[in-house]
């Protein structure tokens, strides 16, 4: 079930994309993107809370502000707060995102979002207040969106900042918690 929606998007993206312009500026350049994000806060010289996340992406310009991208991503989050919780949680995404920038190929600065849908696979280990377990295993479908600007070094390479983040089941109401904001690179050919 959860494939055939993949596939019903995919479909529909692919065959829609000829309809949302005539520009053909940039069609046919490719982009390979990576991106790393870390973060830890310490409470107490017992008590911490890590986060990383590594993006990769394979993206196909169709037009030349119109890119569709294939990502995915690795996220690690681990929770320790002495005698109340230790929990860590690994996610992979895969997504298929469509990525519209707001400036000519040409420019030095080019911001973007991001707007997509993929499927989130979760293990999760540890414990909670009392010994409650998280679930081990969790898998839903997941929508993926972000916000970003590429600086073009050179035309075939960028630095690239992104905001982004992944709704689980597709609640907007799960954005804040998986919210990361990394950097990296981005090399087109």
């Amino acid at each position: 079930m959860k494939k055939g929606i993949l596939i019903l998007l995919v479909g529909g993206v692919w065959s829609s994309a000829g309809l949302l312009g005539s520009t053909v500026v940039w069609a046919g350049v490719m982009e390979l993107s990576g991106s790393f994000s870390y973060s830890r806060s310490n409470y107490d010289h017992e008590s911490s809370s890590d986060s990383r996340r590594f993006a990769f992406g394979v993206g196909y310009y169709f037009f030349g502000d119109s890119e569709l991208e294939f990502e995915v991503q690795d996220v690690l989050y681990h929770n320790r707060i002495t005698n109340i919780e230790d929990t860590t949680f690994h996610d992979q995404i895969y997504s298929l995102d469509w990525v519209q920038s707001f400036a000519p190929r040409g420019s030095f600065f080019r911001p973007y979002f991001k707007v997509g849908i993929g499927q989130l696979n979760r293990t999760a280990s540890g414990y909670y207040p009392g010994g409650v377990a998280p679930p081990a295993i969790y898998d839903s479908i997941t929508g993926v969106l972000g916000v970003g600007l590429k600086m073009h070094l050179y035309e075939a390479l960028a630095l690239r900042m992104e905001g982004s983040t992944y709704l689980i089941n597709g609640a907007a109401s799960t954005a804040a918690d998986n919210f990361s904001l990394g950097g990296g690179l981005s090399v087109f050919f």
